[in-house]
């Protein structure tokens, strides 16, 4: 019963929120949508790189003296400018007009006009460019400035013919556009950006839109990815792409193209424009929104150009407008949610009675079992530490076996050994004193090794019997020790000084005069052992010894 309610509940809801077709677009769409989303959020980001940039050739521009460098640096910052605030643009390109002027350098100043004229076609002030370039007619060209200079004229030719109302200005400029265009054609080197640019608008104009469109490819192609070329590249190609293509074909080229303008602090833009247009087209309503009410108007308000918010603001009323009226239809749509909600609250709060009361009776009896199972697990828990704590002491008991068995034979042997060397030494002087050589056993003792022979001895028994009992004791030692701490022994089945001193210590002789006594060291040596080696201590140095002893 509750099943068919959700179900009813679900189809509901399905009806009433009236899901968008963007929704199932392919999935390299909605990536690479998200992608946007996500290089917009940061796109702050990639303004501050910008003004990085800027701020380094202004600090390299401070340390300049010569004019020729500062015009020069000058000239990479309205460069920098360029897509990012017509006002600055225009501000360095006056400083590098001023410049040129001090200079007397005819070069420089035909230089900063023409990329004045193209940066006033590219912000839509077009009576200004056409007044400097048609200043520059008179003057003598330089070549190598004959290609940018045609470049200009060819820009705002086109730009003339887009927003020219009358059909003989369009005429006259079609054919001026064309003429420029086939010297620049002459100019360029085949397979640049320019060259694909200009063959691209060259086949648009005669109808050869397969060409046009393999021209635009090429375009992307040449374009470095993250570049400004690209972004506009990948405008051209989804333009070329025709109106028979799939529309989330064209839109996923406007994304690239959009992410790309966004990543190069690109202001005056057009691609976000068109992809708003399309995604309220597609009916993602909220999107469209906040790419023209967040990013496209006031970036084109900050670029300060003349007819890109003009463009945005015929565009702009039509999806405010759908915005609003989404907002009622949700409204609508919240309030019938609303009462479908209250008629399945009313069902499910009676469903739940009934199943509380059901629940009350489980719950008896489950927390029944749970007391049992909770005593049991108790009670296994008890068994299974006394039989840890049984298995820890037979094995500590095991070992002290082990070790009394080893020490107590090797004490027998060693009282045995000595008594039998006592014995023979007596019978030995008993002899001479008979004999009345007293003066031969004196020469004869006075003969005999050092004590410090047997000492070594003592020691090579001591460390050959506690190595067999506790084979890994030394690297067990010295993995408690600092790194670079470690202590190397001479050999396998041999111990240093200190390594003695603390075997007695897992032996359970902790006194430092006793150790000195079997040692046969000073007590204060035993003293600057024990000091020294925690000192190299890996953790805390108050428990080193005791965790010596449970080595």
């Amino acid at each position: 019963m509750t099943g068919k309610f959700l179900v009813i509940f679900i189809l509901i809801l399905a009806r009433i929120t009236q899901i968008p077709a963007f929704a199932s677009k392919g999935k390299d769409y909605s990536e690479e949508l998200e992608r946007l989303d996500e290089i917009l959020s940061r796109k702050e980001i990639y303004v501050q790189y910008l003004k990085d940039r800027i701020n380094i050739l202004k600090s390299v521009l401070d340390e300049q003296d010569d004019l020729s460098q500062i015009y020069g640096i000058n000239m990479r910052i309205a460069g920098e400018f360029r897509s990012y605030s017509l006002d600055s643009t225009m501000a360095y390109l006056g400083k590098c007009r001023s410049i040129a002027l001090q200079l007397e350098d005819s070069v420089k100043l035909i230089e900063t006009d023409i990329a004045t004229a193209e940066e006033y076609t590219l912000g839509g002030y077009h009576l200004e460019a056409q007044a400097i370039l048609h200043r520059l007619e008179s003057e003598q060209i330089p070549q190598s400035l004959r290609y940018q200079y045609l470049k200009a004229r060819h820009n705002l030719a086109g730009e003339l013919m887009a927003y020219a109302n009358d059909n003989r200005i369009f005429k006259e400029q079609a054919i001026l556009r064309t003429v420029y265009r086939n010297a620049l054609l002459a100019m360029a080197g085949p397979g640049t950006f320019d060259w694909y640019m200009l063959k691209m608008e060259e086949a648009v104009q005669y109808g050869r839109l397969q060409e046009a469109k393999e021209c635009a490819g090429k375009l992307v192609d040449v374009s470095e990815e993250g570049s400004h070329e690209y972004a506009i590249a990948c405008y051209h190609y989804q333009d070329m792409l025709g109106e028979n293509a799939p529309l989330e074909e064209k839109m996923l080229w406007l994304i690239r193209s959009a992410y790309t303008d966004v990543m190069c602090a690109t202001k005056d833009y057009a691609s976000l424009n068109f992809l708003a247009s399309d995604l309220f087209s597609c009916g993602d309503i909220d999107r469209a929104f906040s790419y023209t009410a967040d990013h496209c108007m006031p970036d084109a308000i900050f670029f300060g150009g003349k007819l890109r918010p003009w463009q945005i603001a015929m565009f702009f009323p039509e999806i405010g407008k759908a915005y609003q009226d989404k907002n009622t239809r949700w409204q609508r749509s919240m309030n019938a949610m609303v009462t479908a909600m209250a008629a399945l609250i009313t069902v499910m709060v009676v469903l739940l009675v009934f199943i509380y009361m059901r629940q009350r009776v489980l719950d008896k009896t489950r927390k029944a079992l749970q007391t049992s199972y909770l005593a049991i697990e108790h009670r296994n828990q008890d068994l299974i530490e006394a039989n840890r704590k049984l298995s820890d002491l037979n094995a500590k008991i095991l070992e002290s076996d082990k070790i009394k068995q080893e020490y107590i034979t090797l004490f027998l042997s060693i009282l045995s050994e000595n008594i039998n060397t006592i014995r023979q030494y007596k019978n030995h002087v008993l002899k001479y004193i008979r004999r009345g050589n007293a003066a031969d056993i004196v020469a004869e003792i006075e003969a005999l090794p050092p004590i410090d022979e047997d000492i070594t001895e003592f020691y090579k028994m001591f460390d050959t019997t506690f190595l067999n009992l506790y084979p890994d004791f030394v690297d067990k030692f010295n993995s408690l020790l600092a790194e670079g701490e470690a202590i190397t022994t001479k050999g396998d089945d041999t111990l240093t000084p200190e390594l003695r001193v603390f075997a007695l210590i897992k032996l359970g002789i902790a006194d430092s005069s006793k150790i000195a006594s079997l040692l046969h060291y000073s007590a204060n040596t035993i003293y600057n052992y024990r000091a020294k080696i925690k000192n190299k201590a890996k953790g805390d140095r108050a428990g080193f010894e005791e965790a010596v002893k449970t080595i």
